[in-house]
């Protein structure tokens, strides 16, 4: 798809797309480092609680990240949204698992 398609499409759509410009695989998971950050004191305020479930309190701002992003037309910055909050969750999914698989009760 060219890009005066692209802002064609974009445009019926009530979205605005800067010319040349998709985003950055990198900026998106850098956003996602960033909003990390938030869970810092989000753990202290549930007592660690939060960080046993970040895949889900990440939705939080997982969600709106990619709506904005997608929005101005950056599909390059969306995949490295989605990428980085897969990794995070699936090593929070692993790490928790391992933790409460080891502290079971015999």
């Amino acid at each position: 798809m060219s890009e005066d398609e692209l802002a064609e499409r974009a445009a019926d759509e009530g979205l605005t797309v800067e010319p040349g410009s998709k985003g950055s695989v990198v900026w998106g998971v850098g956003q996602i480092l960033l909003f990390h950050l938030l869970q810092i004191p989000l753990a202290a305020m549930t007592m660690f609680l939060s960080l046993a479930v970040i895949s889900v309190s990440q939705l939080a701002y997982v969600i709106p990240a990619i709506v904005v992003a997608r929005r101005k037309g950056h599909e390059e910055t969306v995949k490295g949204i989605i990428i980085a909050a897969s990794v995070s969750a699936l090593l929070n999914i692993a790490c928790t698992g391992y933790v409460f698989y080891n502290l079971k009760i015999n």
